[in-house]
């Protein structure tokens, strides 16, 4: 009797890449809860088991010890752009003693990739799950207003609301009520409401509350793919280097209701700092076919590069020249944020902004950019119109960042009626106008090429007129790598 004959290895699914498994494929999932090996408040290491094939929605879980707010009133939470993001200052993954990911100051990416979320996942979602708040939504304003009529001076009193202004919309509701006339329409004012909107019970730091973050939110190889861990002979493990603790001073962790003792901080629980993993096993026999048919496999996936330095205002006023690195790499895109400042718990978004240029009545700031790489500018005329800038972020990245040009570039205010799209509305007291204008102004830059990069690396032009102060320039390169996993070894190099 010939023995039955086996699947090529084009009959076999690709059991690590996302998406390519058939949905009538039996599956088993395993959940394990794993403890770190190492803890403190300035870092954390987890070690996995070479068992099954990771799932890329597994999460790590934090919670703090309630340390904050000391006032009757007093009250803190996670910065509303990153949430609980905002613990993580380095996050590393590695195969035995190689790095297969790393990426420098991820507080300050989260608040980036933060702007693509739509506002309905962070309402339904990332509220609860990490303690991200930036949903923007239109102001209801309801108000009584008088009408008068063309035949007579008599008025009509109708009630009339408005949507003229936009807040941040955690689900939570305002009235803003008020009461004018002017002949044929209702006048237009501005309505300073009593109380602001605050965040929900579950959200503030003194009830304790556990929130995740997903391991493919720190590392995108995991994104596009999963890890085989019944294939690896190597220890894999996930470093993390946490956002320093430091009560007495104000803090980089969490953001307090304006008003309130800022010198607390939010201290880490041991026991709450846990990786829930979820390994995937297929049927024996498919796995095993799919071991021996991947002795030797490779991964595409992208790795980031970081430069920070800091910004004086003349500097950036008499145009940057800055060196960003990408020498030797095959680089798909960059983008740049500029901090004004240390604003630290004292502010709705932490730390984690990117400042533009002042904009006001009688100062308009410009930004001026272009990036130069293997002897040519990418734009043949530099880039200078805000419009321009918000376009290349949606162009690097394929998707559309859930921000107004008024959050963008600071452009919502109408002199000439009085209207400012921010409104009076405020948040935990803190105003919008001055805590969410002009604090998401990232310019991004997509090398569509896929060439390398030369010897002289990628050079960034960047003007900005008053910037009003120093500012801390991160720039972020997005690089393409490979992976090789032979005979239960891991290898990397770029691309």
């Amino acid at each position: 009797m010939e023995p039955a004959p086996q699947p090529s290895s084009s009959q076999i699914p690709d059991l690590v890449r996302i998406g390519a498994v058939p949905t009538d494929t039996a599956i088993n999932v395993q959940t394990d809860i794993l403890d770190p090996v190492i803890f403190s408040e300035r870092e954390a290491r987890f070690v996995l088991d070479n068992k099954g094939i990771l799932h890329s929605n597994s999460r790590i879980t934090f919670s703090t010890a309630g340390d904050t707010g000391t006032t009757a009133n007093g009250r803190a939470f996670f910065p509303a752009g990153v949430g609980v993001h905002s613990l993580i200052q380095r996050a590393a993954l590695r195969i035995g003693t190689k790095t297969v990911c790393e990426i420098e100051d991820y507080a300050h990416f989260a608040a980036y990739e933060t702007t693509f979320l739509p506002p309905d996942a962070i309402n339904e979602r990332e509220g609860v799950m990490s303690g991200r708040m930036m949903a923007i939504a239109p102001t209801l304003d309801e108000r009584s207003a008088s009408f008068a009529t063309a035949s007579n001076s008599a008025s009509i009193t109708e009630s009339v609301t408005e949507a003229k202004s936009i807040q941040i919309d955690n689900g939570t509701s305002t009235t803003l009520s008020g009461a004018d006339s002017e002949y044929w329409k209702p006048i237009i004012r501005t309505v300073d409401p009593d109380p602001s909107r605050v965040v929900f019970d579950y959200q503030k730091e003194s009830n304790k509350p556990t929130y995740s973050i997903l391991i493919a939110d720190l590392f995108p190889f995991l994104k596009t793919n999963q890890l085989p861990m019944f294939m690896l002979r190597e220890q894999v493990s996930i470093h993390l280097t946490f956002t320093p603790y430091a009560s007495g001073v104000i803090s980089s962790r969490v953001s307090n209701t304006r008003g309130t003792d800022l010198t607390k901080d939010a201290s880490l629980v041991r026991n709450d700092c846990q990786m829930i993993s979820d390994y995937i096993f297929y049927p024996q026999e498919m796995m095993e076919q799919y071991r021996q048919a991947n002795s030797n496999m490779q991964f595409a996936y992208v790795d980031y590069q970081f430069v920070k330095r800091t910004v004086s205002i003349t500097e950036f006023s008499g145009g940057l020249i800055q060196n960003v690195g990408g020498a030797g790499r095959v680089v798909n895109k960059v983008f740049v944020g500029a901090q004004v400042g240390q604003d630290g718990s004292d502010s709705l978004l932490n730390n984690y902004t990117a400042d533009g240029p002042l904009i006001s009545a009688t100062t308009t700031g410009k930004v001026t950019t272009n990036l130069k790489y293997n002897d040519n500018f990418l734009y043949p005329i530099d880039v200078s119109n805000d419009a321009r800038h918000y376009h290349n972020v949606f162009q690097s990245e394929g998707r559309v960042p859930y921000i107004s040009r008024d959050l963008y570039r600071g452009e919502g205010q109408l002199a000439t009626d009085n209207v400012d799209t921010l409104g009076a509305v405020e948040f935990e007291d803190f105003s919008a106008k001055t805590d969410l204008r002009q604090k998401f102004f990232y310019t991004a830059y997509r090398l569509n090429k896929g060439e390398r990069v030369n010897s002289r690396g990628i050079e960034l032009y960047d003007t900005r007129t008053t910037m009003g102060a120093s500012s801390t320039f991160r720039c972020w390169l997005q690089v393409m790598k490979v992976a090789s996993l032979k005979d239960g070894m891991f290898s990397m190099a770029f691309a």
